[in-house]
């Protein structure tokens, strides 16, 4: 068997093994293990700092969300107020208006039964025209002789004090 021939190079392959791994320990500890040990350090410090900015970040973004909902309360407290302004002056230009009209329209009323009460007293003038007219008619076909307007007008006059109709 010729692995067991080799018996009597075991040692010295396990000496060498054994010098081949302290060296090439030593290179890996001097040079390779530092690089990698800063590049660990630094990787860390980036994740660090980067964790660090985001809550940072987030901090700011807290503050920017509640600046912006407390200008979107104000914002909605100024609207609220200035729909109650105009609502106010609308219902107070409303009432202004209101009372003009009615000023407006009872002074309508007024000059329309001024006018009725002038219409009626001349209608009622005229009635008594044509009544004192007929009045002066009816005596002549009755009676024959003529009457004087004046005459006919006072017993028209009379006639109305007795029944009341007169103003």
């Amino acid at each position: 068997m010729p692995q067991l021939q080799q018996i009597d190079t075991f040692l010295s392959q396990a000496f060498w093994l054994v010098i081949a791994f302290v060296v090439l320990f030593l290179v890996l500890r001097m040079t390779a293990i530092p690089k990698i040990q800063a590049t660990l350090e630094a990787r860390r410090e980036k994740i660090e700092g980067d964790l660090d900015k985001a809550q940072m970040f987030r901090q700011e973004s807290e503050q920017v969300l509640a600046e912006y909902e407390a200008a979107i309360a104000e914002g909605r407290d100024k609207a609220q107020s200035a729909i109650r302004n105009a609502s106010e002056e609308a219902k107070a230009k409303a009432a202004v208006e209101h009372e003009q009209l009615a000023k407006r329209l009872a002074e309508d009323i007024r000059v329309a039964e001024d006018r009725i009460a002038s219409a009626r007293n001349e209608a009622i003038g005229n009635i008594r025209d044509v009544a004192a007219d007929v009045v002066q008619t009816m005596a002549e076909r009755l009676v024959g002789a003529k009457i004087n307007k004046i005459s006919s007008a006072a017993a028209v006059d009379s006639v109305a004090e007795q029944k009341g109709t007169v103003s």
